[in-house]
């Protein structure tokens, strides 16, 4: 599923105030800083988001807050808490299609704050403002941005962080979803990605990519279906995993990591493009859930009541909307409680 347009949206609203806005707040905040990476598969350097345990100092803000979106607390250019003998675990977080690091800022401070490293990058290609179909489709250059990510924090772990590097985990969201499990050594097949495009073309990433004319046969396909294993990689969450009827079988057989696939919506409800049941029956040592009462929508940033407005009136992708009563903020705690208490386990 692409929200580049809605989110590209958004941010045009968000140029009316500033993104970084300061607050004032006793409560604690997960440190917060960004980072410049430059890496050999991308003619750019990937921008990095770091959320980390922190001491209460550095500036309080509030972290992608605009017309549309609240934001999220954090700290930034905090101290980070550091010991001789103190490491915490290291988490890469991947965002969606279309979407940003700073988007999903809600799940990376709240990592954070149960003692994890959290980085994130926004994907070129296919990130907000970023985003085009024929770029998007070059899926095997997003786990080697994570890849990437885990060797700087391994070799040169920047602001005094101290990492665990026996203790590194994945966390991504739609095609961030497809992006850690192939970190993890799932691998996609490019036929079956057209197969079932062929009969979707009215739905999420298959209408996308049809209304752009982009012809599915083209893609590289000893690139797509290339295997991106990173050793260096623990355990794995995916949260409606892009690419879902994709999935090469004998690769999700023989993938041995601990992994939590969380679908946002009661079972049955969930679109079968991002439907990863499946994918976890076939995995020997993973955990499906479902959330009832969300959409794939629910895991994007929390919304202002403008930003509701704003978004309906463009006749967008409902991006602020839930199907059902609870709120946004209820289903976003559930999952900071879920995800956390799965990774905290695994890294024991």
């Amino acid at each position: 599923m692409n929200v580049s347009k809605s989110i590209s949206l958004a941010v045009c609203f968000a140029a009316l105030v500033f993104s970084l806005s300061l607050v004032r707040s006793e409560a604690h905040a997960a440190g917060y800083q960004t980072l410049s990476l430059k890496v050999s598969h991308r003619d750019s350097p990937l921008s990095l988001h770091i959320w980390y345990p922190s001491k209460d100092d550095g500036a309080d803000i509030m972290l992608g807050k605009n017309v549309v979106f609240k934001g999220v607390q954090v700290r930034a250019g905090a101290t980070p808490i550091k010991t001789p003998k103190t490491k915490f675990p290291l988490v890469v977080l991947s965002h969606g299609s279309g979407g940003n690091a700073v988007n999903i800022a809600w799940i990376g401070a709240a990592l954070a704050d149960a003692g994890m490293i959290v980085v994130a990058t926004n994907h070129p290609g296919s990130t907000s403002g970023d985003s085009t179909p024929m770029r998007t489709l070059k899926i095997w250059q997003r786990p080697a941005d994570l890849s990437a990510i885990i060797t700087r924090f391994e070799k040169q772990p920047p602001f005094g962080l101290r990492p665990d590097m026996k203790k590194v985990g994945a966390v991504g969201f739609s095609l961030g979803g497809y992006s850690v499990l192939g970190l993890a050594g799932a691998q996609v097949r490019k036929q079956k990605y057209i197969d079932y495009c062929d009969g979707e073309l009215s739905r999420l990433d298959c209408a996308w990519f049809a209304k752009a004319g982009v012809d599915l046969n083209i893609i590289e396909k000893s690139k797509f279906e290339a295997i991106f294993a990173d050793v260096r990689l623990k355990t794995v969450v995916a949260i409606d995993p892009g690419l879902a009827q994709a999935f090469d079988i004998s690769s999700l057989k023989s993938m041995k990591l601990p992994t939590l696939i969380i679908n946002l919506g009661a079972k049955g409800h969930v679109p079968r493009a991002i439907d990863g049941e499946k994918i976890a029956s076939l995995l020997l040592r993973a955990k499906h859930m479902n959330i009832k009462g969300a959409s794939h929508f629910s895991f994007l940033a929390q919304c202002t009541k403008i930003g509701e407005s704003i978004i309906k009136s463009k006749g967008e992708e409902p991006i602020c909307s839930e199907v059902g009563t609870r709120k946004r903020s209820d289903i976003h705690q559930q999952l900071k409680e879920i995800i956390s208490a799965f990774l905290m386990k695994q890294f024991k």
